[in-house]
């Protein structure tokens, strides 16, 4: 009993003793105050006095000490406390998947025993500490996913133990240090995602001997892939993807034996791959994608039987898919959309164990081959823009594991095999853009798990069948076909379908009031329909549709008011239709609206002018169905009353149209408030009042047109300041006062129109600053004064087109500098005061095709070269005093009397009245003889003399000229040379100046006869070109002067000169036997082809055959539509009409609005 209580003793004292020791413990104090130091320590409740610390959850202690804390993913927040660094013998701290912040304490450095440390994905920053390379017993470090800065201290190559170095997921900068080669340990290296530059350093790829695993991927390094990267034997995965990386990759890489993962996507490697990569007998996963390869696939890659994926997306491949890939016999992915890959699909694949085959947007051709059935563990199919025709193989639907099948954009023909959906697990059909013909009335029945079906922009007929309801449909696109009949009213039961759309087919009937029971609905598009009938009230029930567009049927009544419901509408097209009655003020409440089109009805009553919601919200969270961003469209209708100023705070407006209406009041001031405006077209209006100065606001204005309006007061010279503006049409108002100067400001104008108004004064000078007018519009107005100072800038003639400035009293003579605007076709000066002569400058429009300058009061006689220009049509003169002989020649053998009406003294067949010849007396006659007798006797002698002398100095020169000489003696002076690179036409050179027939070469004999233009047949080099010598085929010597190339006269420059010179004949002028005008150009087309390319062209958009024209080696089903519609665009802009030509801007909007 006595012992027993002597043991209970020494427990007890033990006890309280060992308690007092662990009270007292700095280390267990060290923990405390890491825990105080968090922000939300109660996650450590556990770490409590009463526990002993060693029993605190992440404590691992060895003989009372702590050896271990291991925290990862609790979500700790605070900084990284260093009382941490305050335990010697701590060998693993593990506070991963945190939130610490701030950064590490230099004290790291005590913790000499620490051989892991992870800290990885928290909220770290600052630079890494240097003070971590005296850590040497470390095996893992890991800092990856932390916001660490800075460069990566080259102490970490102290670090002999390490095994593992993850500093991935940071911002870190610099280049790699080359210490770190020094860690000849090292197992793992991960340095991605950082902003490291520079190359890879050799003395990385040469020691580290063990490495496993090497991650440099998105960076900024650069350079090429060393060669010594062959010398990391263990590699087995290896990361230089999104980089800088430039050239080849090494054949080295062919060492790497083990290597199991390659992946170095979007780089600047370029082809060819290497044969040496056939032996990497190991790799299962290999992307190279987004590289500017430029080579074909390999046909070695097929000895690489592990392979499982296979990515070489948009690496700008050619050639045909390799056959030898069917011996990869593991390949399940393979990845070769966008690139440039031609022929068919190699049989030898279908033996693969495919899941994904994604060849998209290539060249592929023939036929889509019936063994694709055979893939069925086959998940994805997409095979879109390519060349495959024929019809799809009902083998398809073998592929029972098939979820998405894209054959889009190819000419696939035929009806769509009912078999497709044997697969059904089908989710995603897209056969958009292909020449699909038929119905669908049970081809897709089967297809029970289908949410997504896209057949647009086919030849599909018949009706929308009935089951289509039945499906868990969620997208439906039925788009650019030939459906017919009635929408199925069951369609609108589905409680899944969030897009319908069925615009440009043959629909009819009406919308019934189930539509209100496709709550999910988010986009409804049956535009260019026959649908007729009421909007059903019951479309307010769709409070989560985004786009409605009805446009371009034949529905009636009134917008319902239900329509303001639909809150989340960002779209609300119903234009032209018949729908009468007033606008619902509470359209104006739908916030996100961005694009409101109501034109072309017969809509009445006033603009919604209450306090608005829409056209505000200048961001939106998805913007994806908004097609036209802040149109304002109700032009065309019957509206009435004024303008809202409430109009000038929807902000997001771009386009606001509202022409043809009946708007009365004045432009309220507000609207230039609207900083994005690009177009306000009031025009066709009963608008009353001046124009607004504070438009000279509104700086990014393209269009503005007040047309047609009751508008009063004097142009703004505000609007001078509209750099932006292109057309201006302030047409038959009641303006006054003069052209503001300020115009001239507006270089990027090509349409005024200031017409039908009373503006008086002088056309300010400035408008020949205006560098880009295309049509100048002033007529009906009371400008006066004379033109000259119109055209001071004559740059401006390179570009007007139309000039209509009838109706005026403009005076003084007509500009000489008139004939300088080339590419004018419309010329309108009817009615003014012009007085002189015709200028016969104006014989060289060639363009013009319109020209009237009858009641004027001009004089002088009709210029006869200007009834020559080719593309005149109408030609009116009348009323002004010309006099003389009307020219029998051209458009004025063909002028009517009424077009010339009052021009008293004109005479001639056209006017049925003979000119009076007057004969001059005898003695003036005699007189004039005498007097032409002494001109002629003089000349005779003076050139006598002068011949004789030039003849002494030419033959004192020739004597002391050899090369003159010597060029002589090649001339065959009995040989005329004739030749062109058609040689199809005769020399306009005039044939009687030459005493022998023509000899017809082409540009193939002179080069053959020049040897190429050898530089052993110069006989002569001069400033204008070299002289060869040339031997024909029948021995006759010539000499050929190459003109340079360096000269800038044009083709019609040089004939003329040929011309000219041929004419020339003296005995001491070295003759032309010829000349040879020669411009490549492109291929020889015969006349009936079109006569050069344009023409063939041309010749080939009026038969059908636009497609023959495109470069096949581009074309594809994807690119085929929108290419013939730039080749239509191109036509149009090299029409022989400059009149038909578009402007710059026009042709930009057709650009712009190619699909």
């Amino acid at each position: 009993m006595e012992m027993a209580s002597v043991w209970l003793l020494v427990l007890v004292l033990c006890a309280a003793s060992c308690n007092v020791f662990a009270e007292g413990n700095p280390e267990r104090e060290s923990l405390i105050s890491f825990k105080n130091s968090l922000e939300n320590p109660r996650i450590l409740f556990s770490w409590n006095r009463t526990t002993p610390h060693c029993n605190w959850v992440g404590v691992t202690c060895e003989l009372g000490r702590v050896v271990s804390l291991s925290l990862p993913a609790l979500f700790l927040k605070g900084p990284l406390s260093p009382s941490l660094f305050s335990l010697p013998s701590l060998t693993v701290l593990d506070l991963s998947s945190n939130r610490f912040y701030d950064q590490i304490s230099p004290q790291i450095s005590s913790l000499r025993r620490l051989k892991q440390l992870s800290l990885g994905e928290n909220k770290l920053s600052g630079s890494v500490p240097s003070e971590l390379g005296e850590l040497t017993q470390l095996e893992t470090l890991e800092l990856g996913l932390n916001f660490f800065t800075g460069k990566i201290p080259p102490e970490l190559g102290k670090l002999k133990q390490l095994k593992t170095l993850d500093l991935s997921g940071n911002a870190l900068t610099g280049t790699l240090p080359s210490q770190l080669g020094e860690l000849t340990q090292l197992q793992f290296l991960d340095l991605g995602n950082n902003l490291l530059s520079g190359s890879l350093p050799v003395t990385l790829l040469t020691n580290l001997q063990s490495l496993t695993s090497l991650d440099v991927s998105n960076n900024s390094l650069s350079g090429s892939i060393p060669s010594e990267i062959g010398n990391l034997k263990n590699l087995t995965d290896l990361y230089l993807g999104i980089n800088l990386f430039t050239g080849q990759l090494p054949p080295e890489i062919g060492q790497l034996s083990l290597l199991e993962n390659f992946f170095s996507p979007t780089c600047s490697i370029t082809g060819p791959l290497p044969e040496e990569l056939s032996k990497l007998k190991s790799l299962s996963k290999l992307d190279l994608s987004y590289n500017p390869l430029k080579c074909q696939i390999p046909k070695s890659i097929g000895k690489l039987h592990n392979l499982s994926i296979l990515n070489l997306v948009y690496s700008e491949l050619n050639g045909s898919i390799p056959a030898e890939l069917g011996n990869c016999k593991n390949l399940k992915t393979l990845m070769l959309s966008f690139n440039s890959l031609t022929g068919s699909l190699p049989e030898e694949l279908s033996q693969l164990p495919i899941l994904t085959f994604s060849a998209e947007k290539n060249e592929l051709s023939g036929i889509l081959p019936s063994w694709l059935g055979k893939w069925n563990e086959m998940d994805s199919l997409l095979l879109s823009s390519n060349r495959f025709i024929g019809k799809i193989p009902p083998e398809v639907g073998n592929c029972s594991m098939l979820k998405h099948l894209s054959l889009s954009n190819n000419f696939l023909s035929g009806s769509i095999p009912r078999e497709l959906c044997n697969s059904e697990s089908l989710v995603e059909i897209d056969l958009d853009g292909n020449l699909l013909s038929g119905t669908i009335q049970d081809v897709f029945v089967g297809c029970n798990n289908l949410t997504q079906l896209v057949l647009v922009s086919n030849q599909i007929n018949g009706s929308i069948p009935e089951y289509l309801s039945e499906l868990p449909l969620m997208v439906l696109d039925l788009d650019s076909n030939n459906f017919t009949g009635i929408l199925p009213v069951s369609l609108w039961n589905s409680t899944n379908l969030m897009e319908f759309s069925a615009a440009n087919n043959i629909l009819e009937g009406f919308l019934p009031g189930e539509i209100g029971n496709a709550v999910a609905l988010e986009r409804l598009v049956l535009s260019n329909n026959m649908l007729k009938g009421l909007i059903p009230k019951e479309i307010g029930n769709l409070t989560g549709l985004s786009f409605l567009n009805l446009n371009s049927n034949f529905f009636q009544g009134s917008i319902p008011y239900e329509l303001g419901d639909c809150i989340a509408l960002t779209t609300l097209d119903l234009g032209n239709n018949n729908f009468t009655g007033s606008i619902p003020d509470r359209i104006a409440d739908l916030a996100q609206l961005q694009c409101l089109v109501l034109a072309h009805n017969s809509l009445s009553g006033s603009i919604p002018s209450k306090a608005s919601s829409y056209f505000r919200q200048t961001s939106m969270p998805d913007l994806s169905f908004v097609q036209h961003h802040g149109v304002f469209d109700l032009s065309y209708n019957r509206l009435s009353g004024l303008i809202p100023e409430e109009l000038g705070h929807c902000v997001v407006v771009v386009d606001l149209l509202l022409s043809n209406n009946m708007l009365s009041g004045e432009i309220p001031g507000s609207l230039s408030r609207l900083t994005n405006l690009t177009t306000l077209d009031l025009s066709g209006n009963l608008l009353t009042g001046s124009i607004p100065l504070e438009f000279g606001d509104s700086l990014k204005l393209q269009g503005l047109y007040l047309g047609n309006n009751q508008l009063t007061g004097s142009i703004p010279g505000s609007l001078g300041r509209l750099g932006s503006l292109v057309k201006l049409n302030l047409t038959g108002n009641k303006l006054s006062g003069s052209v503001p100067t300020g115009f001239g400001n507006l270089t990027g104008l090509n349409h005024l129109d200031l017409s039908c108004n009373k503006l008086n004064g002088e056309l300010p000078s400035s408008l020949s600053q205006m560098l880009n007018l295309v049509g100048l519009y002033v007529q009906q107005n009371s400008l006066s004064g004379p033109l000259d100072g119109l055209f001071l800038n004559s740059i401006m003639a390179w570009r007007i087109e139309t000039m209509n400035l009838s109706n005026n009293v403009f005076d003084g003579p007509l500009p000489r500098f008139l004939g300088n605007l080339s590419y004018l076709t419309n010329l309108d000066l009817h009615e003014n005061k012009f007085t002189g002569e015709i200028p016969p400058e104006l014989a060289n429009l060639m363009q013009l095709e319109y020209f009237d300058v009858s009641r004027n009061q001009l004089s002088g006689q009709i210029p006869e070269k200007m009834c020559h220009l080719v593309n005149l049509q109408y030609l009116n003169l009348a009323d002004n005093g010309l006099e003389g002989l009307v020219p029998e020649s051209g458009i004025c053998q063909n002028l009517s009397e009424i077009t010339l009406a009052g021009n008293k003294d004109l005479c001639g067949r056209v006017m049925g009245l003979d000119c009076q010849i007057r004969t001059p007396d005898k003695s003036a006659l005699l007189h004039a003889w005498g007097l032409a007798g002494i001109v002629v006797g003089s000349a005779l002698i003076i050139l006598t003399v002068g011949y004789a002398l030039r003849k002494w100095i030419i033959r004192s020169r020739r004597q002391n000229d050899p090369e003159e000489s010597k060029l002589n003696s090649f001339i065959d002076q009995d040989l005329y040379l004739l030749s062109s690179s058609r040689s199809k036409e005769p020399l306009s050179i005039n044939v009687a100046t030459f005493e022998q027939p023509l000899l017809k070469l082409t540009l193939v004999d002179i080069l053959e006869a020049t040897n190429n233009f050898c530089k052993t047949n110069i006989i002569g080099d001069g400033g204008f070109g070299t002289v060869y010598k040339a031997t024909l085929p029948d021995k006759k010597t010539v000499a050929v002067k190459k003109l340079s190339q360096a000269k800038t006269q044009g083709n019609r420059e040089f004939i003329a000169e040929m011309e000219t010179l041929g004419k020339v004949k003296h005995q001491n002028l070295v003759p032309l036997l010829g000349y040879c005008s020669y411009e490549p150009t492109g291929p020889d087309f015969k006349e009936k082809e079109g006569g050069n390319l344009v023409g063939w062209v041309f010749q080939k958009i009026k038969k059908g055959q636009a497609a023959d024209v495109l470069d096949p080696t581009v074309l594809n089903a994807d690119s085929k539509p929108m290419m013939v519609q730039v080749l239509q665009i191109a036509a149009v802009c090299l029409s022989d009409n400059p009149a038909n030509r578009p402007t710059m801007l026009q042709a930009l909007k057709f650009l712009k609005g190619i699909k």
